[in-house]
């Protein structure tokens, strides 16, 4: 058993132009003259995607981002490679096959990655500790509750991430999920619905979408530290999750005003503030 302490401090394509087709059909409408950007991809980015696509259409007249919600990663990329988005934003990096098929990825933003809780004090957990903690069905949390994991779909990158993150996590995942009672969340925002619904309950999350989203939800201190851009940054809170912009290799003028504007000093301020650190503050 393992017990928290408190501590002082496939069918992508096809769903994916579905789903495009029945959102541009409702928005695109009304805006004959103006310039569309169509963006996409995973749910985790959503919120900072349309603070970034607010501030860079204010910023240039006649452009405007539109947000196509749940096509993830996968779903994302494949839109871009089939012509149907302008960019998609992708929690991983392009696979062999996905850059064969001219498409170009560009590392823009990392944000904190966790554990988030609806317990409202989840205390803390050493690193050390979390595969275990994930996979005995006897964890509970400071306050005696039993703790309630949330998985991910095996395809998802954040399943991926956790198993890369903390020592033995690949095989204590692969202990829950024998576990027919363990839930699956499909979407980031799933993941969030389900987790404050669930008393206990344990999920991965960023920073950034816990900012953008405000769930009832509640970050474990991993080793005594919660994240925080500040830590991730000193390092003293290692753990990160990393965002790509996906884009077609070919020329689009104005997918490059949108990168230069990511780039610019408005940019890097507006994804700090939206919970990531830029590149070149890594």
């Amino acid at each position: 058993m393992v017990k928290l302490q408190l501590h002082p401090r496939t069918g992508l394509r096809r769903s994916a132009l579905v789903i495009l087709g029945v959102v541009l059909g409702l928005v695109l409408p009304g805006g004959a003259n103006a310039q569309t950007l169509r963006v996409g991809g995973t749910g985790a980015a959503a919120g900072m995607m349309k603070t970034l696509g607010e501030a860079f259409s204010a910023a240039t007249p006649g452009v405007r981002l539109d947000i196509v919600p749940s096509l993830g990663s996968s779903g994302g990329i494949a839109a871009v490679r089939d012509g149907a988005l302008d960019l998609a934003a992708s929690s991983r990096e392009l696979k062999p096959e996905e850059a064969a098929a001219s498409l170009r990825a560009m590392h823009f933003a990392t944000s904190p990655f966790g554990l988030v809780s609806s317990n409202p004090a989840p205390g803390d957990i050493k690193s050390a500790d979390i595969a275990g903690f994930y996979a005995s069905a006897a964890s509970t949390w400071p306050d005696e509750s039993p703790v309630r994991v949330i998985l991910r779909p095996r395809s998802e990158s954040d399943s991926t991430l956790l198993g890369a993150t903390f020592p033995g996590m690949v095989a204590a995942i692969a202990t829950m999920r024998e576990h027919r009672d363990i839930p699956v969340a499909a979407t980031d925002q799933d993941n969030f619905r389900m987790a404050e619904r669930i008393d206990g309950s344990l999920v991965a999350a960023s920073l950034t979408q816990v900012l953008m989203e405000k769930p009832r939800l509640r970050f474990v201190a991993i080793d005594g530290v919660a994240p925080s851009l500040e830590d991730l940054a000193r390092g003293s809170y290692p753990y990160g999750k990393k965002f790509y912009l996906i884009r077609s290799a070919r020329q689009n003028p104005t997918v490059d005003r949108f990168v230069e504007f990511l780039r610019s000093p408005a940019g890097e301020r507006l994804l700090w503030q939206t919970g990531n650190l830029t590149v070149a503050h890594e």
